[in-house]
């Protein structure tokens, strides 16, 4: 089957779904419409479509979420008090963690993330349905509790981690172990201690550490982690075992590297599952764009397909970034017209038109994963390795 006919193919299927494209869409960017008064009249795709709720409706459920959060807000720092009370350096930490690494309102979904089925699939057996239905996962079958998501760059990693606590009501610990060494010289042993006793106290809680390659490297001699980054792998190696052991509690570690190989095996043992977040494939990557092309170029299979044809080796971010790159360009007359006062009325939607534009660059634009090969490879080798 010829790359358009698959396109056609899969565009059939998908016309039933194309409502809750649209909504991903307006989930992903909110509500687009916004008044500059320039007698503009701006509107969203589908700005009337919904998952089938009045406004009233909506609105009332989008009270009760802030709501929800703030009381979730107000019992993590009650607890962080309480638990700290007669320790102001270990409080002072705590409150550091909930300003800048608790995430609030992630509002991130299943549909807001194209394709990666596959992968989805394995992040809610190893993690969604332990936490919904623990029931299940008693005595020998317990759940795993250390996760290592790995892949190229802009794959979307983070957000499947915040779809996985927005779907089980989790409390999101966002760490980024670069960052953080730096900011806690000295006090990464204590900042561990406190931010696993915040989890353990406010579960059901994701621990997302990001970038997890750069506490536990194995690029030997000629590379030296910091006494802080040794001191923070010490404590979390620790912390990670005493999590293991601990299988019923709802506290799950979820890390995520482009570097998989730069793991040296002391760390990479403890991180029970690992799950690759490859590249959009062929379908994934029509989906995505779906949420950027007009109607009228989505119907010619032939711009489809060299669209498709042209994006192989793209990731999620390429592709989100050729198509913002395009809008700009569309945009730039308006733009030009807007500097100069002009004030003539005209309606806009949020979707690209100008495939000429799309197919310049195309030609520019190059994708930013250039080791792909690799990345297949340490997924053979996990699986000979029965590196689960």
């Amino acid at each position: 089957m010829t790359n358009a006919n698959k396109v056609k193919q899969t565009r059939s299927e998908s016309v039933s779904g194309s409502v809750e494209g649209r909504n991903a869409q307006q989930k992903m960017r909110g509500d687009a419409t916004d008044d500059i008064n320039l007698a503009m009249t701006v509107t969203t795709i589908s700005a009337n479509e919904n998952d089938g709720s009045s406004s009233e409706e909506l609105h009332q459920r989008a009270s009760f979420n802030v709501s929800m959060e703030q009381s979730r807000q107000s019992k993590i720092s009650k607890c962080a008090r309480d638990l700290y009370i007669d320790n102001p350096e270990l409080q002072k930490i705590a409150q550091d963690i909930l300003s800048e690494i608790i995430l609030k309102e992630l509002n991130v979904y299943w549909d807001n993330i194209a394709g990666l089925e596959e992968c989805k699939s394995a992040i809610k057996d190893a993690i969604v349905y332990p936490l919904k239905y623990p029931i299940f996962f008693k005595g020998p079958f317990a759940p795993c509790k250390s996760i290592l998501l790995y892949g190229p760059p802009g794959t979307g990693k983070t957000m499947l981690a915040k779809a996985v606590a927005t779907e089980c009501q989790c409390t999101f610990f966002n760490v980024t172990t670069s960052s953080l060494v730096d900011k806690w010289r000295g006090d990464s042993k204590k900042y561990i201690r406190v931010l696993f006793e915040l989890a353990y106290n406010n579960s059901p809680t994701i621990i997302f550490i990001d970038e997890i390659d750069c506490i536990g490297t194995n690029k030997g001699v000629k590379y030296t982690l910091s006494e802080s980054a040794k001191t923070f792998r010490s404590e979390l190696l620790f912390r990670l075992d005493r999590l293991v052991i601990n299988k019923n509690s709802d506290v799950v570690l979820l890390a995520a590297t482009n570097c998989p190989w730069d793991i040296d095996a002391t760390l990479r043992r403890r991180l029970e599952k690992n799950i690759y977040v490859s590249l959009p494939n062929e379908v994934t990557r029509f989906y995505m764009f779906k949420l950027y092309l007009s109607n009228r170029l989505l119907e010619n299979m032939d711009i489809v397909s060299h669209i498709i044809k042209s994006t192989e080796k793209y990731s999620c971010a390429d592709i989100k970034l050729l198509c913002t790159q395009a809008w700009l360009l569309e945009m730039n007359p308006m733009f030009k017209r807007l500097e100069k006062g002009e004030t003539s009325t005209t309606t806009l939607k949020y979707e690209l038109k100008n495939y000429k534009i799309i197919a310049k660059l195309l030609k520019k634009m190059s994708p930013t994963v250039t080791n792909v090969d690799r990345y297949e490879a340490w997924k053979k080798y996990v699986c000979q390795n029965k590196i689960f």
